[in-house]
């Protein structure tokens, strides 16, 4: 139980550093009749008490597992429904990270592929098919029937992109 907790509480801190490094995107406003406040000011506010109280709860679940020798199964022991979930959340979240950087067209199908064989699929002419299909299927309704421009990436990835949208 107190591994839970410890992977949930810094969960919530990575979550909300990442969110506190994005509100430095927000745009500045001049000050209005002495306003000092901007846009950032509230998120950046209520994020740093989050970032706060999840790393003194961190902090606290590690000291009680250190007190209690509670760390004693492996990743090796844990359940296969474990694994293939958090392998999901790391695959997720590695798909977001490249998404800018190859583009929507050459990430998607891997992405696709690498969540299929993580769910259990055998099939290889199945995996092709679907995630080049269901690619292409969501480039042609975003960009052409709602114009929702998609990540194209960058140096060859956005010339690799470009020949397609």
């Amino acid at each position: 139980m107190l591994k839970g907790e410890l992977i949930f509480g810094l969960l919530i801190l990575a979550g909300s550093l990442l969110l506190f490094w994005v509100t430095g995107s927000f745009q500045k406003q001049t000050a209005l009749q002495g306003a000092q406040m901007g846009p950032s000011f509230w998120p950046r506010f209520l994020l740093g008490g989050l970032i706060l109280l999840s790393g003194i709860i961190s902090v606290g679940v590690i000291r009680r597992i250190m007190k209690e020798k509670a760390w004693g199964e492996s990743l090796m022991t844990m359940d296969p429904g474990k694994v293939r979930f958090f392998a999901a959340i790391g695959l997720s979240i590695a798909y977001l990270v490249l998404l800018p950087v190859l583009g929507f067209i050459a990430i998607t199908p891997v992405f696709m592929i690498a969540f299929m064989l993580l769910l259990g699929e055998k099939s290889k002419g199945w995996i092709i098919g679907v995630s080049i299909a269901m690619t292409a299927i969501i480039v042609v309704l975003f960009t052409k029937a709602m114009y929702v421009p998609l990540p194209r990436g960058v140096w060859l990835f956005r010339e690799f992109s470009l020949l397609f949208y």
